[in-house]
């Protein structure tokens, strides 16, 4: 697949809820693309989607170790990339940077389980 066919795949795989499957096809993008700064949003997408898995199946260790990155991988997100829309996923980012601590007592989240769809 090239580089806009992997784009497409995994928005629709994160789009329908699949967000394992969408953390697979941003990470093999991630390895096409040469751009640094395009390489930081598709990691921060890869990571928020398996942030989404880790919440999904309760593992809230695996997901305080994405809070080492994720908070400064968001700071250089663009409100859109390729024609999609970032704000939303950058907001349920935020809001889970807010909700799950780097370390200490693992907290339940109750709302906003699953990042919003990509536009």
């Amino acid at each position: 697949m090239d580089i806009e066919e992997l784009w497409n795949k995994a928005l629709e795989e994160h789009n329908s809820g699949d967000y394992h499957e969408a953390h697979e096809i941003f990470e093999d993008l991630w390895l096409e693309l040469d751009d640094r700064q395009e390489k930081d949003i598709v990691q921060t997408l890869a990571q928020a989607d398996a942030l989404a898995v880790h919440i999904k199946s309760g593992n809230m260790q695996a997901a305080q170790r994405l809070m080492r990155q994720l908070p400064e991988l968001i700071q250089t997100l663009p409100l859109e990339y390729k024609g999609t829309g970032l704000i939303e996923i950058k907001k349920w980012i935020e809001t889970m940077i807010a909700a799950i601590p780097l370390a200490g007592e693992p907290v339940e989240i109750s709302s906003n389980k699953n990042p919003p769809k990509l536009v």
